[in-house]
């Protein structure tokens, strides 16, 4: 009876074991796939954490560039506001500039199309280029030629921000839609940003994405922008501060979220 005993007892603490490796298992398998489907939310959290600390030590450099840009004579790189983060947005981006018979240069117009929520902006996105264009119309900001790109939340943003916009290109849709050559892809780019009017007093606004501002296009040494962000990534709203000088393109500075330029104009 003993010896029963025993067995059942060593035979229930195995099975004790079991149940809770087996828990275990399916909690962290459950937080991967958790942390796997929110990735761009967590990514996004860390990058604004951390940016937020980095820029709090530099308002000065803020507050310089902030009013340096409302004399006018600067290119200002725009991300778009906020759109829904679809993991395969890629996919439908491709759908918006390529797969239709409207030319070059041209969209699908997808605000009227099936795979709206995908590519366009969504309701907050739709707020936050409302509230980014009353800044700027409080400020008396003077906004000139206007370039967007072909997706559709770029030429929301221009349109809830800067009232409309003068052109579209498809070279300032992000790149990862497409397969190219880099080097060449920068080329063109950097002709573009060159061939871009600025108006007397006023500034030009690109309204697009990230990763389609590049070191490569620009005479000045980037690096200290990488070390702050990492890359040259902007939150949503943010823009990069770029001027035109000689037939070269020199990056200026970089408003890593609308927030941290605008609040330069307020006091108290």
């Amino acid at each position: 009876m003993k010896l029963s005993k025993i067995l059942e007892d060593k035979k229930f603490k195995i099975f004790e074991k079991l149940f809770i490796y087996l828990c275990l298992i399916i909690i962290t398998f459950s937080s991967m796939i958790y942390l796997y489907d929110n990735r761009n939310k967590t990514k996004s959290k860390i990058i604004s954490y951390f940016s937020q600390s980095t820029y709090e030590s530099k308002n000065e450099n803020d507050y310089y560039w902030a009013k340096k840009i409302m004399e006018g004579g600067y290119i200002l790189h725009f991300r778009h506001a906020e759109r829904d983060k679809w993991i395969d947005v890629v996919n439908y981006d491709s759908l918006d500039s390529h797969v239709h018979n409207k030319g070059d240069d041209q969209t699908r117009y997808p605000e009227n199309d099936y795979f709206t929520d995908a590519v366009c902006l969504n309701e907050r996105g739709k707020v936050q280029a409302k509230a980014m264009a009353e800044h700027l119309e409080h400020i008396n900001f003077k906004v000139g030629y206007v370039i967007s790109s072909t997706s559709c939340r770029a030429r929301q943003t221009a349109n809830l921000v800067f009232g409309g916009f003068d052109e579209m290109k498809t070279i300032l849709v992000h790149k990862g839609p497409y397969r190219e050559n880099e080097k060449k892809r920068i080329e063109k780019l950097k002709n573009l940003y060159l061939s871009l009017p600025i108006m007397k007093d006023k500034n030009t606004i690109v309204s697009a994405h990230n990763s389609v501002v590049n070191k490569g296009m620009f005479v000045n040494d980037t690096s200290k922008f990488e070390n702050e962000m990492k890359e040259l990534s902007l939150e949503e709203g943010g823009f990069f501060v770029i001027s035109k000088k000689n037939g070269q393109l020199k990056l200026e500075h970089m408003f890593y979220v609308f927030s941290h330029f605008s609040k330069n104009f307020h006091k108290r």
